[in-house]
């Protein structure tokens, strides 16, 4: 939050924190509105000026033809009688069109029997390009032919000149009143389209952060976070039931933990206040030392029960861990999510504890594109379960409601939401959580692979070589590190037969071997390499059998995600 205005965590009088509308959704996809209604409008106002002008122009050549037409013989009548009363009456006729500026009319010695000249200035500025259009179309020049009952005899000329700035002038009003009620239709569709934005996409999500805001971190149980209304079966509404099933897991946990200690700090005081008493009474007499026993035997069988009633709460709190699994794992995708974009895929999901910080998604594109994200947040266990579910809610913001697509992208605003989610953003902020992420665009079209990491690699194997496309020395949260200004696309061409391996810290971080030490990347290769191939199931077994062998008795250090796949 950028001020602090909003309620903390817990409190019931929290409220969304105040966004300014220049930083706000509503005013950036108004923009976004306005700018593709203001194209469409342009696109649009170009196509219809093309087609008035092609009519104008038109317009011009048949006015000219029709007129032409119209006083030929008239004309021709008078350049072969030689007479100038015919030919002014002829000229009278033209000069009625008020955009004929130049008229004519010669007989066959070159003499001019009747003549129309009009002012016709330059149109200044502009004016002058709107006229250029028609310049070509404005003049007509036909030689005046009398029959007089035998062959055709040419006994003049007929010339017949338009105004080409009144008809660019009649264009240009035309094509400034097209272009003036384009911008009007875009702005009213663009002030629609944000308006139905922020009635069914921002306001539902500042209610749910309202909720979030409100949960008790003493209690996360006693007051589920509401369902946005009208939102209950879309991904709001699952992110809300997904989160309201966690905190009740974790509540349940926190109150069997609870009466455990409850009882075992009761009972454990009772213990030492007896064998106090006893104590000061050995003292007084040795023949209640029998009674003594007897009582401190009962004591530790009590305690014994009490050690019992622990162990049934650590049950508990396992089987909530347990269900919590269950939990992020249903927000994790179908590994078969990508079956018919790619030829071959399968995904290796192994949490260090119950649960874990790694994360992974599939995406099918509609535009036949395919999306594959590999996630390793801070930590693991619980608290890399819960970084994991605010990772999946905002990249899915981030690809279904922003409909980003270019994986530099997609790192750059999970980094921005993150830090906005966990309010780094804030000097008193206590996160200083983040994640690794790698991100990776298949587009079958250009046979191409486009990748943008944040610390995490990409790995292939062409022609039996090994490659590795190093992720961009950078890090997504963590709010004592600076923001990344930028991250890196690397495209690679893709080829039949290539395989390509995502891969979290966890799978090269396994101690082992003789000396003792890390597996690294180098010998993970050689591992990829010797087991090309093969169906991808296979590699990654085979993989894990290595890994198993590699690290021993050693126990795993990490969560362990792999993805491969193999494109063509």
């Amino acid at each position: 939050m950028a001020d602090g205005s909003a309620g903390r965590l817990g409190d019931p009088a929290a409220t969304a924190p105040a966004v300014p509308l220049r930083r706000g959704l509503t005013l950036r996809l108004g923009l976004i509105a306005l700018a593709v209604a203001l194209l469409v409008s342009l696109l649009g106002g170009a196509l219809e000026l093309s087609m008035t002008l092609r009519a104008e122009r038109a317009a011009a050549v048949t006015t000219l033809d029709r007129t032409v037409a119209l006083v030929r013989d008239s004309a021709a009548e008078a350049a072969f009688q030689l007479n100038p009363g015919v030919a002014r009456r002829v000229i009278e006729g033209l000069s009625a069109i008020d955009t004929v500026i130049h008229a004519e009319v010669r007989d066959n010695f070159g003499g001019v029997l009747g003549r129309l000249e009009r002012p016709d200035p330059p149109a200044p500025g502009p004016d002058a390009w709107f006229a250029s259009l028609f310049a070509d179309v404005t003049r007509r020049q036909v030689a005046l032919e009398y029959t007089g009952g035998g062959d055709p005899e040419v006994v003049g000329r007929l010339t017949v000149v338009l105004s080409d700035a009144a008809l660019g002038a009649r264009y240009r009003d035309h094509a400034l009143a097209s272009l003036a009620g384009g911008a009007l239709r875009a702005l009213v569709i663009a002030a629609l389209l944000a308006a139905a934005l922020a009635v069914l996409v921002i306001q539902p999500m500042r209610r749910l952060s309202v909720g979030i805001g409100r949960v008790d971190p003493a209690r996360p149980g006693a007051r589920p976070v509401p369902v946005p209304r009208g939102h209950r079966r879309d991904e709001l509404g699952h992110v809300a039931v997904a989160l309201n099933g966690l905190l009740g897991a974790f509540q349940d946990s926190l109150d069997g933990r609870d009466r455990a200690e409850a009882e075992l700090r009761a009972l454990t005081a009772e213990l030492e206040e007896r064998v106090a008493q006893r104590t000061r009474a050995l003292a007084d007499a040795m023949d209640e030392l029998a009674a003594e026993k007897e009582e401190t035997d009962s004591a530790f069988a009590r305690l014994d029960e009490a050690h019992r009633d622990l162990e049934r709460a650590n049950r508990l709190v396992l089987e909530s861990i347990q269900y919590a699994r269950r939990i992020q794992t249903s927000l994790l995708p179908d590994k078969r999510a990508l079956d018919g974009r790619v030829r071959d895929l399968h995904v290796c999901w192994e949490p260090l504890d119950v649960v874990g910080g790694d994360y992974f998604w599939l995406e099918r594109c509609a535009d036949g594109s395919a999306l594959l994200v590999v996630v390793d947040c801070t930590g693991h266990g619980v608290p890399g379960a819960f970084m994991t579910l605010v990772v999946a809610s905002e990249l899915d913001r981030i690809l279904h409601d922003q409909g980003l697509r270019r994986p530099s992208d997609i790192l750059r605003a999970l980094d921005r939401q993150v830090r906005a989610r966990l309010r780094q953003d804030r000097p008193d902020s206590d996160s200083d959580d983040g994640l690794e992420a790698a991100v990776c665009l298949w587009e079958p079209g250009p046979a191409t692979l486009t990748f943008s990491g944040a610390g995490l690699p990409l790995l292939y194997v062409e022609d039996g070589a090994l490659h590795e496309v190093r992720g961009d020395r950078a890090w997504l949260g963590y709010r004592t590190l600076p923001a990344a200004e930028s991250f890196t696309d690397h495209v690679v061409t893709v080829r039949p037969g290539m395989a390509f391996y995502m891969i979290t810290d966890g799978v090269p971080d396994h101690m082992g071997g003789e000396p003792r030490r890390l597996l690294g990347r180098r010998r993970l290769g050689r591992i990829m390499l010797g087991n090309q191939g093969r169906p991808m199931a296979e590699q990654l077994a085979a993989l894990r059998r290595d890994l198993e062998s590699w690290r021993g008795a050693e126990p795993r250090r990490d969560d362990m995600t792999m993805i491969g796949f193999v494109p063509l």
